[in-house]
């Protein structure tokens, strides 16, 4: 019984967070001064119309209306109910590897959470949210200076060097050849945070990861001369690599 009380709780956690982070995928990017992280109530992006509290509730709230809002009968994206169940799955994975009453577990579901919602923005807008990376940076900075988790803390601080500047470079010299900026600058903090976070070493198999993700999105789109979401292949990449760590170091 009290494990069946445990999964319902990381499920209704996880679901609770994917809630979360897609209010952030949705009002981060928007430049309306009028919606913030904090106002207004939840909302039919179409219509406008405020959400119920039952329209609210993690996975009920989507399944319960069949996706389609009760006003406007606009069709919701299934996106919301995706993001649920992802995070869901993520806590639920997170937690089993590691223990539920142990800090750095929660300290790693912020940072799975940051490169998540980092990911999808930089997927759907093509930018990037600069403080969520600054978050990255911090987190991995004082994880590994304090409990040294990922990697000891002289790797998460070269991490920070090299992944900025390795993306910095390769733009610069890409700006020599072309004469325009080939990569967002949104990138090089991300893969700073994300080299705080697992080390210098770790940034080689994560970029690998993370371009070949990237590549393949161009090689299925068919619009060849849209920009390229690298922020989206490094926040899926660096989450992989997490997970196999948490894995791999529990086990």
């Amino acid at each position: 019984m009290e494990l069946i009380l445990t999964n319902l709780l990381l499920i209704v956690l996880g679901g609770s967070l994917g809630s979360f982070a897609s209010m952030l995928i949705y009002r981060l990017p928007l430049e309306d001064v009028g919606i913030s992280l904090f106002k207004p109530r939840s909302f039919c992006p179409v219509c406008k119309n405020k959400l119920t509290i039952l329209q609210l509730i993690p996975f009920i709230g989507y399944i319960s209306t069949k996706g389609i809002c009760q006003a406007c009968n606009a069709r919701i994206s299934p996106s919301y109910l995706i993001n649920e169940i992802l995070i869901a799955a993520l806590v639920l994975f997170i937690f089993y590897t590691m223990q539920l009453s142990d800090p750095r577990a929660w300290v790693v579901i912020l940072i799975v959470m940051c490169l998540y919602v980092q990911s999808l923005i930089d997927f759907q807008t093509m930018h990037l949210f600069q403080p969520l990376s600054i978050i990255l940076v911090l987190s991995g900075l004082i994880l590994n200076i304090l409990t040294g988790f990922f990697t000891i803390p002289l790797d998460s601080l070269l991490g920070l060097i090299f992944g900025y500047g390795l993306l910095f470079c390769i733009n610069e010299v890409y700006k020599l050849i072309r004469s325009r900026d080939g990569i967002g600058s949104g990138d090089f903090l991300l893969l700073a945070g994300i080299g705080a976070i697992f080390g210098a070493s770790a940034i080689g198999p994560i970029l690998l990861v993370g371009s070949s993700i990237t590549l393949l999105l161009y090689a299925v789109n068919k619009e060849k001369d849209r920009e390229l979401p690298l922020g989206f292949g490094l926040g899926i990449g660096a989450i992989l690599y997490c997970l196999l760590f948490i894995f791999f170091s529990n086990t």
